[in-house]
């Protein structure tokens, strides 16, 4: 374990727009934050994700940079690996300028509220971009000089999972989304479009039959990623969204490929710029997903790599894919929708959350000012209805702390009538999950009877709770008084 106490020389900031970089420097000195692996590691050989594992299983969770890792050559790679990044709440709470104080109940909200408060991009030249402080172009654009990971044992191999731009035909909005490349060849890759709007963007491009532009963005700030992770409606240009994060304009820069038909992020760490021929396909997955379970293999889009470009000292950025970043770092932007549009809808909403128990992804425990007898079971239904990935809501009191499990099923156990209270609907969605739910989805109303006499849940008064909750004024030191 690492000394905490021990003092350690503060890195330096560095100044300009925020990067990757100016973030690692705000966290790079606390061990307990950051944590360095210098040795040589081969990423395709399940090294970084058996150190990320090991740390996990020791209640760990720190940053980690491999600053030695193989490329896809098996040679040294001049990229160092970044990942787990987002693995705790307090971190993704100060990558959006919030204290670590807030980083529990009030996360959620105020990650909310962030969302519709845009920071329009603005536009630099490419001689002001970092990331085109280094070009590739032919033969040169290789994404094997990459240090790609294979994350878990059934993998197909290693898969690039940052995120990637892309934009419908006819329109100027940006579409940034997490989806998986699997570098086939140095030049070729696989995609993997699942989530909504990006699949939709593919399937209008497909329809016109034209080759389409997209980019690889293998890095950036924390905040840039958090603020495109939202469930924003079609039509937002979640460029403008992730400026709201960084709570600055995201700059942007024209690219290589396209000029400025397609404008990428200047301050990316790397990114790739590569077009997709809708006649053209190739085999994706297995992968170990989100739910911790492998995808099958499937038929999927080409991607066709035109250049890659990359800031001086880039560092290529990675997730720990099915454990708690990669669960972390969608369930805060989905929190924060959920919480936006069902206050908007039905109100009455304090706090929600997308637990790890259910990978960030499949139930959501919702804490309501509960006035109407029927008004759970209306959130309830609204947040399956809003979230497509969601099998499972249940919702509590406000006095129920939705970030503290054991609370959430003592009330589960404690008030819930399976005859009143649980409603299963069936073949709610399409079939093709394969998980327990598969169509069907459950809703628990977990808050405390009004309707008929009930008993009242005990507490110490809260008075009493405040007055007395600095408790270094109360407790006796460790090693006890002194003589």
């Amino acid at each position: 374990m690492p000394d905490t106490k021990k003092k350690t020389k503060k890195t330096a900031a560095r100044s300009g727009p925020k990067s990757l970089a100016t973030y690692l420097d705000q966290i790079r000195d606390d061990p307990n934050e950051f944590r360095k692996v210098s040795r040589k590691v081969n990423p395709m050989d399940f090294e970084v994700t058996a150190i990320l594992q090991h740390l996990e299983d020791r209640g760990e969770f720190p940053t980690v940079e491999f600053t030695n890792p193989l490329n896809l050559h098996g040679e040294p790679s001049k990229f160092p690996i970044v990942t787990n990044l987002w693995a705790t709440r307090e971190r993704c709470a100060e990558a959006i300028g919030l204290p670590r104080s807030k980083a529990g109940r009030e996360l959620g909200s105020l990650f909310a509220e962030r969302v519709p408060r845009k920071i329009q991009p603005v536009v630099v030249s490419g001689d002001n971009a970092p990331v085109h402080a280094n070009v590739l172009q032919g033969k040169k654009a290789d994404m094997w000089i990459l240090p790609g990971v294979r994350h878990a044992e059934m993998d197909l191999g290693a898969a690039f999972l940052m995120g990637m731009v892309a934009k419908p035909p006819g329109e100027d909005f940006y579409n940034v989304t997490f989806i998986k490349t699997f570098p086939e060849t140095g030049h070729r890759g696989g995609l993997t479009p699942h989530s909504a709007h990006i699949h939709r963007i593919f399937k209008l491009w497909e329809k016109r039959g034209e080759r389409f532009p997209v980019i690889n963005i293998l890095g950036h700030h924390p905040a840039f990623w958090l603020g495109t992770l939202n469930s924003t409606p079609w039509g937002d240009n979640e460029y403008a969204t992730a400026g709201g994060f960084l709570q600055e304009p995201v700059r942007l820069a024209p690219s290589v490929t396209w000029g400025k038909d397609f404008m990428v992020p200047a301050d990316a760490e790397i990114i790739i710029e590569g077009e997709v021929d809708p006649s053209k396909h190739t085999i994706v997955d297995p992968f170990g997903e989100i739910s911790g379970q492998y995808q099958p293999q499937e038929l999927a889009p080409l991607m066709e790599v035109t250049a890659i470009t990359y800031r001086d000292n880039a560092t290529f950025q990675d997730i720990f894919s099915g454990h708690r970043e990669h669960q972390l770092m969608g369930a805060l932007g989905h929190a924060g929708s959920i919480f936006n549009y069902l206050n908007q809808k039905i109100g009455g909403v304090t706090a929600v959350n997308l637990p790890f128990s259910a990978c960030g992804r499949y139930t959501v425990y919702i804490s309501v000012k509960k006035t109407e007898e029927h008004q759970p079971k209306q959130l309830a239904l609204a947040a399956l209805v809003f979230l497509p990935t969601l099998h499972v809501a249940v919702v509590v009191d406000d006095d129920i702390d939705v970030f503290n499990e054991q609370q959430v099923l003592w009330a589960v156990n404690t008030y819930v009538d399976p005859d009143r209270d649980a409603d299963l609907m069936k073949n709610l969605r399409p079939p093709q999950d394969q998980r327990g739910m598969g169509s069907n989805r459950l809703m628990l109303d977990a808050t405390r009877p009004t309707h008929r006499p009930f008993p009242t849940r005990l507490r110490v008064p809260p008075k009493v709770m405040e007055r007395t909750k600095k408790l270094e004024e109360w407790l006796d030191s460790a090693k006890g008084k002194k003589s």
